[in-house]
């Protein structure tokens, strides 16, 4: 937390972030990117193309086509999709305040401050289990919760047991949309699916006791990205998502 905050106020290492990914992003559909002009900038200021534009949240409060939603929606997807799994890094910070949408309908994206790097050992295990049938095969399954530090060889019968279920019951909810081919973010109960399961876990007493300090590093931010992400796509009330659409695009 500490390094991405100084990260966050280093405003040279921003400017080329923010050149690279728009750069290797350039090519996508309905995306819009600034200018940014090195020579008019330094480590206070960074200066780039005023965008015009509605900021996000504007945007989705206006009476939109659903053929506009859903053109919006799936400009985002691709963007995070293709950043994840082309990139291996990402703008780690999906909130309406990084992003307008232009009088055409393209998404304008303007603030590159967080970028989270994806090391190939935390994707790899990370995305295996975003895939039901691992996620349903109990040995592979267990591997893998070692493997991204969730179980720890110390644990007892009692932490494995818990943080087995635990994180059996969040991937198999936060990765439905990768086990299909379109996905409707406008629905309600998958919402409030999530909403449920956390009330619930906070609730719980019997997690008082046991070792919580687990988890990759990685983590943090990658959860941080999915929840804002899906968020901001049922701001959009986005439907009919292509989930893999971003593969059309790999270069």
């Amino acid at each position: 937390m500490e390094n991405k905050l100084f990260e966050e106020t280093d405003y040279d290492l921003e400017l080329k972030r923010s050149q690279e990914i728009s750069e290797k992003c350039a090519h996508l559909p309905n995306l819009a990117f600034p200018t940014y002009y090195p020579e008019f900038s330094c480590g206070r200021i960074i200066t780039m193309d005023w965008m015009n534009g509605k900021h996000f949240s504007e945007f989705t409060k206006l009476d939109n086509s659903q053929d506009d939603l859903n053109k919006i929606g799936q400009t985002l997807w691709d963007f995070y999709m293709y950043q994840m799994h082309v990139l291996k890094q990402v703008h780690a910070d999906p909130h309406p305040g990084n992003f307008l949408v232009s009088a055409d309908k393209k998404l304008l994206v303007i603030d590159f401050g967080c970028i989270k790097e994806i090391p190939n050992d935390f994707y790899k295990p990370y995305f295996e289990l975003a895939e039901r049938k691992n996620l349903d095969n109990p040995e592979f399954y267990k591997e893998k919760l070692y493997e991204l530090e969730i179980l720890l060889a110390h644990d007892s019968a009692e932490e494995q047991e818990f943080f087995t279920k635990l994180f059996y019951e969040l991937l198999e909810l936060f990765t439905r949309p990768f086990n299909v081919v379109n996905f409707d973010f406008s629905d309600e109960t998958f919402f409030q699916e999530i909403a449920d399961l956390g009330q619930r876990y906070a609730k719980l007493s019997n997690i008082k006791g046991m070792n919580t300090n687990r988890g990759s590093k990685h983590f943090i931010y990658l959860n941080r990205t999915f929840f804002g992400l899906y968020n901001m796509m049922h701001d959009l009330k986005a439907q009919n998502i292509v989930i893999n659409h971003y593969k059309n695009f790999k270069q």
